[in-house]
C-alpha cells in the first residue's frame, strides 16, 4: 500500500467502541494525529462515518467522529482486517490524551 499518511503514525493498542450502523468493539494498532488503523474482521464501507469511544489510562476515555478512509481484508501473513480512518475536527486535548496512551 502507498504511504499517503500526512502524520507520522504510532504504534499502540487502545480499546475502541466502534458505531456506524452496527457497533463492534475492537482495538487500534496505530494511531497517528489524523487518524488511526482500528482492527476488526467486518469493517464499514468507505466513507463511512463512524463515532469511536476510545478508552484511555485510568478509566478515561475519548470520544471522537471520523469517517473510514479505506478498508482491508485479513491477509495470509496474518496482517489485521479492519479499517482505516481520519479523524473530523478532533480537539486537540483529546489527540494529545489518545497519544499519550503507553
Amino acid at each position: 500500500m502507498n504511504e499517503k499518511r500526512k502524520n507520522e503514525r504510532v504504534f499502540k493498542s487502545i480499546k475502541c467502541e466502534v458505531t456506524s450502523d452496527s457497533f463492534t468493539f475492537s482495538s487500534t494498532v496505530d494511531v497517528s494525529p489524523g487518524g488511526l488503523f482500528i482492527a476488526t474482521p467486518e469493517p464499514p464501507a468507505e466513507k463511512t462515518k463512524v463515532s469511536l469511544l476510545m478508552y484511555l489510562e485510568n478509566g478515561s476515555h475519548a470520544e471522537v467522529e471520523a469517517v473510514v478512509k479505506w478498508t482491508r481484508d485479513e491477509e495470509p501473513d496474518g496482517t489485521k482486517a479492519g479499517m482505516g480512518v481520519e479523524f473530523i475536527d478532533a480537539p486537540d486535548d483529546v489527540m494529545e490524551a489518545v497519544l499519550s496512551v503507553q
